[in-house]
């Protein structure tokens, strides 16, 4: 109890580590001397705020985990008062050789690395913006689930040995209805069947409705000027301008090019020891679905972009074509981030 006064009384900076989960918390207090506190409390930020409630808000440095919990723990802290850091988990530094893991000891690891500055956050967008790239990522979630619909289907009429030729992709309306038209040996198959093309329906509409809702946000005042620059690169569409700007933070927030490749992770790994250099796969950093969609807009872009071209077939011709790809993606990217800090549109280059 003395230390603890002790700590008080030369208002030392505290240190807040949080493991989280759904019924209960584990926090621990420290300063630069002495653990002041380590144990569960109730998951909520009633109980957390009661916590940190005897020490002066503007000294409390908070840290947890990215995932499942999202940010409005971040929220609620930093409107409290607080310094928040969101780390992600991939970045936290491991103890080699420690083979025991409980809550308690991630939350006091947290708080000690904290200290340290041994840890990185990540950009949190803000509460608006979220909403914003939810409207996204549920058109994304949406066609997921259409694409596993369209799998129970087609394992279905393989499980009963049913030919049928289904196209792969989008299925047509007359592919639909084709599949309606086929009769079953009994009213339980049929009836069941028809369910899944009705999830199958209802999920084709879901999409169409967020996919206008995608549009009608791309219209609004914080994309429409940034999206009109970068539908200037030829087969850039409204879905992927907008996944480019909702998924990234601004642009002035990378000093470098660099910064943003890696940020996407089309940076690739590098494994060096002595005089010994090796460079690796893509580190894949970052949300894989961007990536994806990176990768698919550079193919698109050479089949109209000479320069583009060239530079796909230089490195093809040595390192093959899926590494060739990445790296026009990765200057796709580098290329994105000037049109938009310097606001100047592409110049694409026809083949002679």
């Amino acid at each position: 109890m003395e230390r603890y006064k002790v700590c008080l009384a030369i208002a030392e900076a505290i240190w807040v580590g949080i493991d989280l989960h759904k019924v209960h918390w584990h926090v621990t207090i420290r300063t630069q001397v002495a653990e002041l506190f380590s144990s569960s409390i109730p998951g909520s930020w009633e109980a957390l705020q009661a916590l940190l409630e005897r020490y002066p808000a503007d000294r409390v440095y908070v840290v947890y985990e990215a995932g499942y919990f999202g940010y409005w723990l971040y929220d609620a802290l930093t409107q409290w008062g607080a310094t928040c850091l969101v780390t992600p988990p991939s970045l936290v530094p491991l103890q080699q050789g420690n083979h025991v893991k409980t809550d308690r000891r991630d939350s006091r690891k947290l708080s000690f690395y904290l200290m340290k500055g041994m840890l990185k956050g990540i950009w949190v967008p803000s509460p608006e913006r979220r909403t914003h790239r939810d409207v996204l990522r549920r058109r994304q979630k949406l066609v997921a689930d259409r694409v596993r619909a369209q799998s129970r289907i087609k394992a279905l009429l393989q499980f009963y040995g049913v030919r049928v030729e289904i196209p792969c992709g989008l299925w047509s309306q007359r592919c639909v209805r084709a599949l309606s038209t086929l009769q079953w040996t009994n009213r339980w198959q049929q009836e069941s069947f028809r369910r899944l093309l009705d999830e199958y329906s209802f999920l084709c509409q879901q999409i169409k409705e967020q996919t206008e809702l995608v549009h009608q946000l791309a219209e609004s005042a914080p994309y429409a000027e940034d999206l009109k620059l970068l539908r200037t690169l030829g087969s850039l569409g409204i879905l992927t301008g907008m996944e480019f700007l909702l998924e990234l933070p601004p642009m002035a927030a990378f000093a470098r090019s660099e910064e943003l490749a890696a940020y996407v992770g089309l940076t690739p790994a590098q494994y060096s020891s002595g005089e010994h250099i090796r460079m690796g796969r893509i580190t894949a950093a970052g949300r894989c679905h961007l990536r994806a969609t990176l990768i698919e807009l550079a193919w698109r872009v050479i089949a109209k972009d000479a320069a583009m071209r060239t530079i796909y077939e230089r490195i093809k011709h040595h390192s093959g074509s899926k590494r060739a790809i990445v790296a026009v993606a990765r200057r796709l990217v580098i290329c994105m981030r000037r049109m938009l800090l310097d606001r100047r549109s592409y110049l694409m280059r026809q083949a002679a």
